[in-house]
């Protein structure tokens, strides 16, 4: 029979997952000759025989591929036969601006973690045991293709039996560039704050143990920066922890040994544990159980109802937890506010105070990866909600329906991210947190520079925030390209709808603490009708202003006075708890902030008004870290133990209408002086903001319903409204791949521009 070369090259993520091996094991079992390599665009074969045996390679290719592989586009042609005397892997070739998917760090597979404990095993203990479809990626790529010389594992020359394994088409490590083994690869060392080296390998790990026994603090270098470890069980040492990380009330992660283990303490439904299980091993937010109570330091979670839980993601993990045998807490390696730590003599000057030792380690980190955060929004049906995008997912593509221009967007202030666009694809980077402190901006900065590097992308436009004080804003200008200005809340409108494919025009609720206005005032409770083309601000929340500016954000009870001031006017209601907690000597020199207007911006935040609310109801009284008295709010309407009604409320029509908030505190204060709990009236003003704002969007007229800001992270909200709205009739859309918060943003700015460049 005649013989055919086919042609193929395949899109994807197909780098880093086994697919050469896999390409190279199917050919030969097909009996086909030819080659296969890594390129900037993915993966090219070619491959000879007759017509019968290439069609059934090529159908088999998209069935049979590598659980970690996706493969995005495939094209292929038939050519004349070039005479191929064998099947081969070929030297990757670097064809210019890439194309291929980086794939995102994947956590330790079952087959390697039967290695780290079989003490049969040339790995056993191993804590860089790794191979194709497990192990670092985004990590440790330093340039694309992706080959090892071009990532940090180049300085580790394999051994022998390593290089076997690396070379033996028939073996899982076939051509696995992150490939060691304790002879060859990377190993741990125990170190003391003054830069002792205690230990190595696996007493190393040992020491570190016991350690945690000790009640101490370990900082921990493990894939994408450094953790840092406690006894979640041991309440001085986290309290201890707290202290010394600044961070007084936010809720730490807790990573436990073994899904049992974890079951022990939070409700797990089989959607989440599937999650908990899989490469992406995120922190999870789920219920706690009795044991999750009882048995977990009080200042591990303070008052939440929720566990945010994870599962060991690499074999030093694994060893670890085992050997401890019980959940640590294990929160990210920084002071709070900071990014994380990634070099280990970094970690000696930054996290010396956060610690009693560290177990680092020598394979150095390219860039930094967070631990990503997703909860489950369980109406209509259980799906997963992405708060915080990283490890796992990062960078996986957005696609959309269009060719986009080169854009390079910055993002806003808080919870960033930035974006890249690349052919019909948006890349966003990991989560990389506020910017505020000079560290998060050098870290910034770098990211930017890491993406446009390895993308090899030449920008022809900047999109940044509306926001002329943003740190994001003013490093656009340094760019000296077109700039585009996006408005933060049209911003979060657009990410939405494209996330989810809505066609304009949609209504969306922009719910969040502070987003720059195109009046200059500071906007975040918002309900824009449009799309990525344009926006009306249709309806919006009464105003308000906020004394003492950023003050307030810090010191909601400040928020609660002005709320109060608004309803009441001077003559407002003082037996409240609020003023058992503020003197009325102070209470009263805000008040003259207000009633003068001095240095009390004007604002119509939700995420203020859910602050000053919960001061009122005697919840919170101040922020000491990003929503906690919004986040307290929440946990009291969960606590509710019945149906509530909502309270009173009034829609003011205009341009925008002006949902008016004035008569809900008047009846949340009367509810509770006539003895009604404050967890009811909680749940209560959520209920109130569901009725309203349904209201509101019959009077517009539009079923489709966005939700997107800060806060629908809130899931006692989000569920109420995607329930009520979607009992009448509406279309309701609110993010899961992509962070309701500001992390979101960059992809709502490309999307808006996009439009904007093509008008």
């Amino acid at each position: 029979m005649k013989t055919l070369r086919l042609q193929v090259r395949i899109l994807g993520i197909v780098q880093g997952v086994g697919f050469r091996p896999f390409v190279y094991r199917l050919a030969t079992e097909i009996g086909l000759k030819g080659w296969v390599r890594n390129d900037s665009n993915g993966v090219t074969i070619e491959v000879e025989g007759t017509e019968q045996r290439l069609v059934e390679f090529l159908n088999r290719l998209p069935r049979e591929k590598p659980p970690p592989a996706y493969i995005y586009t495939i094209d292929h042609r038939f050519l004349a036969p070039a005479g191929f005397e064998e099947f081969k892997i070929v030297e990757s070739k670097d064809s210019g601006k890439p194309l291929v998917w980086i794939l995102p760090d994947l956590a330790t597979c079952k087959d390697c973690l039967r290695e780290t404990f079989e003490p049969a095993d040339r790995r056993y203990r191993y804590p860089f045991t790794n191979c194709t479809y497990c192990g670092p990626r985004f990590t440790i790529i330093e340039d694309l293709p992706y080959d090892r010389p071009r990532t940090s594992m180049k300085t580790f020359k394999m051994c022998q039996e390593c290089q076997k394994e690396y070379s033996d088409p028939k073996d899982r490590r076939f051509h696995a560039q992150p490939n060691a083994c304790p002879v060859c690869g990377p190993h741990v060392q125990f170190w003391l704050t003054d830069g002792t080296v205690v230990a190595e390998k696996d007493d190393a790990i040992k020491h570190a143990v016991e350690f945690l026994r000790k009640g101490k603090i370990v900082a921990l270098k493990g894939l994408g920066g450094f953790l840092l470890l406690v006894d979640a069980s041991n309440e001085e040492a986290v309290s201890e922890l707290r202290k010394r990380k600044r961070r007084p009330f936010k809720a730490f992660a807790v990573m436990y040994p073994d899904i049992d283990s974890l079951k022990a303490h939070v409700e797990v439904p089989e959607f989440a544990e599937t999650l908990l299980l899989s490469p992406q091993a995120p922190i999870i937010l789920l219920p706690r159980k009795p044991g999750g109570w009882m048995e977990i330091a009080e200042s591990v979670a303070p008052q939440s109802p929720y566990l945010g839980v994870y599962l060991p993601y690499t074999p030093l993990h694994h060893i670890i937890l085992k050997d401890f045998g019980k959940p640590v807490v294990a929160t990210s390696g920084n002071l709070s506010d900071e990014p994380i730590v990634t070099d280990e003599k970094d970690a000696l000057q930054r996290l010396g105070n956060l610690c009693h030792a560290l177990l680092v380690h020598n394979r150095p980190i390219v860039r930094h990866a967070d631990d990503s955060v997703l909860q489950f929004i369980t109406k209509p049906e259980p799906r997963p909600q992405l708060l915080r995008r990283a490890r796992g997912y990062t960078p996986m593509p957005l696609l959309t329906n269009k060719r986009l221009p080169p854009i390079l967007a910055l993002g806003g202030h808080m919870n960033v991210t930035i974006g890249i666009t690349r052919g019909n694809e948006i890349i966003l980077s990991q989560h990389i947190g506020d910017l505020d402190t000079w560290e998060s901006r050098k870290v910034y900065l770098r990211t930017i520079d890491d993406f446009l590097r390895l993308y090899r992308i030449k920008p022809e436009y900047i999109v940044h925030d509306m926001h002329p004080d943003y740190y994001s804003t003013l490093i656009a200008q340094e760019f000296n390209l077109p700039d585009i200005a996006v408005q933060h809340h049209h911003a979060h409108l657009s990410a939405c709808m494209l996330e989810n494919s809505i066609d304009p025009p949609a209504l969306g609720l922009t719910w969040d603490g502070t987003g720059y206005g195109v009046d200059k005032t500071v906007w975040g409770g918002e309900f824009l009708l449009g799309g990525p083309h344009e926006f009306k601000r249709v309806a919006t929340l009464f105003p308000f202003k906020l004394p003492g500016s950023e003050r307030a954000i810090k010191e909601n009870w400040r928020t609660g006075l002005s709320l109060l001031y608004e309803s009441y006017g001077a003559d407002f209601p003082q037996n409240l708890p609020l003023f058992d907690e503020i003197s009325e000597k102070r209470a009263f020199s805000i008040l003259d902030l207000i009633e003068k207007g001095i240095n009390s911006p004007i604002t119509t935040s939700m995420g203020r008004l859910f602050d000053g609310m919960s001061a009122i109801l005697g919840i919170s009284y101040f922020n000491t870290h990003q929503a906690q008295s919004a986040q307290l709010l929440e946990y009291a309407a969960w606590r509710a133990e019945s149906k509530v009604k909502p309270l009173e409320f009034q829609i003011i029509e205009g341009d925008p209408i002006l949902l008016d908030w004035r008569p809900m505190v008047r009846d949340a204060v009367r509810r509770l002086h006539s003895g009604e709990h404050p967890d009811e009236i909680a749940a209560a003003f959520h209920r109130t903001l569901m009725v309203a704002s349904l209201e509101i969007a019959k009077k517009i007229g539009i079923k489709k319903i966005a939700l997107a800001g800060g806060v629908f992270c809130n899931r006692f909200l989000t569920e109420g409204i995607i329930e009520l709205f979607t009992g009448e009739g509406f279309e309701v859309y609110y993010h899961s791949q992509l962070p309701p918060t500001d992390g979101s943003l960059p992809a709502g700015q490309i999307w808006v521009a996009t439009h904007k460049i093509g008008n």
